[in-house]
């Protein structure tokens, strides 16, 4: 918060949060980059279709589809097995995919599919490998993960959006309206709030805890004892205690 300018008169302070708009904005921008991934890059079903031509020559059709209904077609030749892969994250978590060999590759089928249907899709693989069987046709679907992984995705962004357009804040003190006006303007719109200046019965400085510090913001307490910020997101406390102490200069002088 800072105080941009000061008379016998009039005393205008400004608040804008930086901090706010830097967090929401790059929230918003990284959850955008991600929800075109599961959107465009990620995959959503699969479908294998085999046809064996002799006892040593398989041929497949490997097709994938995104949420949006696009598809990549892949042709696949000679299968040797598949197998589940297990990948272990971070905090431990597991996820389960299964894999094709091939003389040309490994193809891998989808990444947020249960152990249990992961392993029955790769005995069916092997049993058609291994067998005289003809065809073999084997689906995986994972749209309802995805559905509502975009759904979270876009609540998140809904958030940060919010605080990326907070708004900025003008709060002038009148001696000669005796009046204070606190005006907020953003992307979502203005608002002023004013009230006479006899109806301030004091200032307070609340803090709040963050997770490594303390921030603060200045209300004003009315005689009706209601609360208004002047600053609604918590900022430093150096500038708060300042524009505090000019107050309090400003309305005894």
């Amino acid at each position: 918060m800072k105080i941009v300018e000061e008379t016998r008169t009039r005393l205008q302070l400004k608040h804008r949060p930086f901090g706010y708009w830097f967090s929401g904005w790059c929230i918003f921008t990284v959850c955008l980059g991600f929800l075109i991934y599961c959107l465009v890059f990620d995959y959503a079903s699969v479908s294998l279709s085999c046809t064996r031509l002799s006892q040593n020559q398989i041929n497949c059709e490997f097709k994938r589809f995104n949420l949006l209904g696009s598809m990549e077609k892949l042709k696949m030749f000679d299968l040797q097995e598949a197998y589940v892969l297990t990948k272990t994250g971070s905090k431990g978590s597991k996820t389960y995919q299964v894999m094709i060999v091939t003389p040309f590759g490994d193809f891998a089928l989808l990444s947020h599919i249960s152990y249990q249907e992961n392993q029955e899709i790769a005995f069916k693989i092997n049993v058609f490998i291994n067998s005289g069987q003809t065809s073999l046709l084997v689906q995986q679907n994972q749209r309802n993960y995805l559905f509502f992984l975009s759904l979270f995705i876009l609540i998140v962004m809904a958030i940060a959006a919010y605080f990326a357009t907070s708004p900025v804040t003008i709060c002038t003190f009148y001696k000669s309206l005796n009046q204070v006006f606190i005006e907020r303007k953003s992307l979502r719109g203005n608002k002023i709030i004013e009230h006479p200046l006899e109806n301030i019965l004091r200032f307070d400085i609340q803090e709040k805890q963050f997770k490594y510090s303390k921030l603060y913001r200045v209300v004003i307490v009315l005689k009706s004892c209601q609360e208004v910020p002047i600053n609604p997101q918590y900022t430093d406390e150096k500038s708060i205690r300042y524009a505090v102490s000019r107050i309090h200069s400003f309305l005894r002088y």
